[in-house]
């Protein structure tokens, strides 16, 4: 084995090993890692950079800027409004049409941001239908991968793939290439979620808080909007909360009244208590917004 083999398998088994344990952010293990090979000799300074610039990676961050810009105009919103009355009414109803809206969506933007996106959606109709949030979350995670293989762009591992191709001298995948084996994926997992998959899913209700439960604390809080707020009598889509400091905002309570996924154009009003999802980074940035 040589120099280089070693350092190389020994970087994985660390890398690994950060992963697993979380004890340092993905990014920054991706970086170290880089810089270690750099440093090594192993790969040139050259070759640590070219990845940023492969059509692969360019496109899978093009697919979360399209994601975010579906949450700030009020998309996701619209249809979680729709997706709510359906849970009021009829709770495998709004499973199906939860799939399907989650299917049609992660095949045209990457599965794991189409279920951050619809996620206080799912969250909103268990909810509303007074179901454990679990017999929501799970399908919700399986449709975006049912629906994720049907295009290229669906998850990023057909185009990383596809990149690989290309660059072997190989025609890279089309659009809907995978459209014909993917559809027939997406209605067999479908079927089987809605008849025999949710039955086998665990009854899991929250006792407390929804955040609390599923230990989301690190990313879920409460914000009250005070008198001398700059955002009292502001548009939601245009409150410094939501346009710099890119926080979602999941629910408004106000009056006694709750507003879940409120729309873009909501108006903040002072003493709104606002539950908002967002790193904890971000959370010493949120004073006098």
């Amino acid at each position: 084995m040589t120099y280089e083999i070693g350092i190389v398998l020994a970087l994985i088994l660390v890398a690994v090993l950060l992963f697993v344990t979380e004890r340092l952010p993905v990014d920054l293990v991706a970086l170290v890692i880089l810089s270690v090979l750099v440093l090594s000799g192993i790969i040139t300074a050259e070759e640590s950079i070219a990845g940023f610039s492969n059509t692969a990676t360019v496109t899978v961050a093009a697919m979360f800027v399209l994601s975010a810009g579906l949450y700030r105009t009020g998309a996701v919103n619209l249809i979680g409004r729709h997706l709510g009355r359906l849970s009021r009414r009829n709770f495998w109803l709004a499973l199906g049409s939860l799939m399907l809206t989650t299917g049609a969506l992660s095949a045209f933007i990457n599965n794991t941001a189409a279920v951050a996106v619809l996620m206080p959606v799912a969250l909103g109709m268990a909810r509303d239908a007074r179901v454990s949030p679990s017999r929501l979350l799970m399908p919700l995670s399986f449709a975006s991968m049912f629906g994720g293989v049907c295009t290229l762009i669906g998850t990023s591992t057909n185009i990383l793939v596809s990149s690989i191709a290309a660059t072997r001298g190989q025609p890279a995948f089309g659009m809907f290439e995978f459209l014909p084996l993917g559809s027939v994926m997406f209605a067999v997992g479908t079927l089987y979620m809605l008849t025999i998959g949710v039955r086998l899913i665990p009854e899991r209700r929250a006792e407390g808080d929804l955040a609390e439960s599923f230990n989301l604390n690190s990313y879920v809080t409460e914000l009250v909007v005070l008198p001398a707020s700059p955002s009292v009598g502001v548009e939601l889509r245009d409150s410094a909360l939501v346009r710099d400091l890119d926080i979602g905002v999941l629910e408004i309570s106000r009056d006694g009244q709750t507003l879940p996924l409120p729309a873009p154009d909501t108006r903040l009003a002072a003493g709104d208590v606002l539950r908002v999802r967002c790193d904890v980074e971000k959370l010493a940035a949120l004073q006098g917004q």
